[in-house]
């Protein structure tokens, strides 16, 4: 009797453990809320944009050379000077040039207007001679064609004459636009044979000669707008606007040439400043847009995980172009849907989950 007892109790002690044992595994097997930060999706602004790095440069530049050998006498403006159109920059020493010609103008006139009085003298002893029948009209015709040859070298060695007298003008070199002066090469006492002298940009308008990726070839184009980030400039950015756009590749580079101008720019953008150009090829407004890293992809795209009526709803969407991190979702997703941006990528259609802030 005695040992039936024992067994009784043996069994119900198994019996009571047993039970115990699956009420701790069933509390070990419920499910935990996973923790989850939600934002609703609204409507904004994307661009597709693409880059370049380039160094801007003022629209008008120029190389300023003497337009007659000569000396530099005199620098009239130091680098980075503002001067306007035809403002005195440098003085050349062109005496000995202006002397030289002179001399050989005048002399060659002196040659030609005496070459014209022999002419002229025998012109009229031909006529005399013709109107008493002892020459034809052939040879009075000649003489007269030579006299006309004659009065046009004089006329040649008058404006040779004048050309030279004006080459004292060149001694001065003036500025052909406003602008600011560049780089100064020019030196008293130096030669200004084949060697720029100095060179001016011009300030009002700055360009940016860029090469964009052959991609970008269908979709870059004139009117485009585009600004230019200057590192120099604690790395502001100014506004600017898709003057060109080449429509093929160039063959050398395997790019696509392309300018971007900036009119009426900030005092503060200056030709020779390095900067990176953005050119915003193709823009939508008013579009659902999400941060690419909210995105899970799968084997035949991407997708969200949505929170609806306090359920976990996974949707397939659509993306199209990409902005600096944002993704454009052209299906899939609506303004006001509560979208989930952290934790998303533990979660199901059946999860449970706990709101929490991001």
């Amino acid at each position: 009797m005695k040992l039936l007892k024992r067994i009784i109790t043996a069994m119900m002690v198994y019996g009571l453990i047993a039970v115990m044992a699956c009420g701790h595994g069933a509390e070990e097997e419920a499910e935990v809320p996973v923790s989850v930060s939600v934002e609703v999706v609204r409507s904004m602004d994307v661009s597709s944009t693409t880059y370049a790095n380039t160094r801007v440069e003022g629209l008008e530049e120029a190389l300023i050379y003497a337009m007659t050998p000569g000396t530099v006498e005199e620098v009239l403006v130091t680098e980075g000077d503002s001067v306007s159109a035809g403002q005195q920059l440098v003085r050349m020493d062109t005496d000995q040039l202006v002397s030289a010609g002179t001399s050989s103008a005048v002399a060659g006139i002196s040659a030609a207007d005496a070459n014209v009085a022999n002419v002229r003298s025998n012109y009229e002893r031909m006529q005399v001679l013709f109107e008493a029948g002892a020459v034809s009209q052939q040879q009075l015709e000649g003489a007269g064609t030579a006299l006309e040859a004659a009065e046009a070298q004089l006329s040649q060695a008058y404006a040779g004459y004048t050309q030279a007298r004006s080459t004292r003008d060149n001694a001065w070199i003036t500025a052909p636009f406003d602008g600011e002066v560049g780089r100064i090469w020019a030196r008293p006492g130096n030669s200004s044979m084949n060697t720029p002298l100095l060179s001016i940009s011009s300030n009002a308008t700055i360009v940016a000669r860029i090469l964009l990726p052959e991609e970008d070839l269908l979709h870059v184009r004139a009117g485009l707008p585009a600004y230019v980030t200057v590192s120099a400039l604690d790395g502001e950015s100014f506004p600017g606007v898709v003057t060109s756009a080449a429509s093929s590749v160039d063959p050398v580079s395997g790019l696509v040439p392309v300018e971007v101008t900036f009119a009426d720019p900030d005092p503060r953008l200056r030709p020779g400043m390095a900067g990176r150009v953005a050119v915003l090829l193709q823009t939508f407004e008013n579009t659902v847009a999400v941060e690419e890293s909210i995105l899970r992809r799968t084997q035949t795209g991407f997708e969200v995980a949505v929170i609806e009526n306090g359920n976990v709803v996974i949707h397939e969407v659509s993306t199209g172009i990409y902005d600096d991190g944002l993704v454009q979702i052209t299906e899939g997703l609506q303004p006001g849907d509560s979208l989930v941006v952290a934790g998303q990528t533990m979660l199901h259609s059946e999860s449970l989950v706990q709101v929490v802030d991001r």
